[in-house]
């Protein structure tokens, strides 16, 4: 009911009252932070996300997407 509760100006409010762009942005944002992480495949133009194996096993076992991107980013192909 209060949207500066959630650091939304009321004339984005009041503008956008379903706040369809902000959730829009929220989840462009957040497709774009697991595609970093290696997480995700996220296509920009349609908007499909599709999950790595590692989001999959990341997923499975509550692992966080930052714990996530520390483990690819020291992973080698030999291991």
């Amino acid at each position: 009911k209060n949207p500066s509760l959630y650091g939304i100006s009321n004339s984005e409010a009041e503008s956008d009252p379903t706040l369809k762009k902000r959730r829009r942005d929220l989840a462009h944002t957040a497709a774009c932070v697991l595609e970093k992480s290696l997480l995700a495949q996220y296509d920009r133009k349609s908007g499909a996300l599709r999950a790595t194996a590692l989001g999959r096993v990341a997923s499975q076992y509550y692992i966080s997407h930052a714990s996530m991107a520390v483990y690819s980013r020291h992973m080698r192909p030999n291991m």
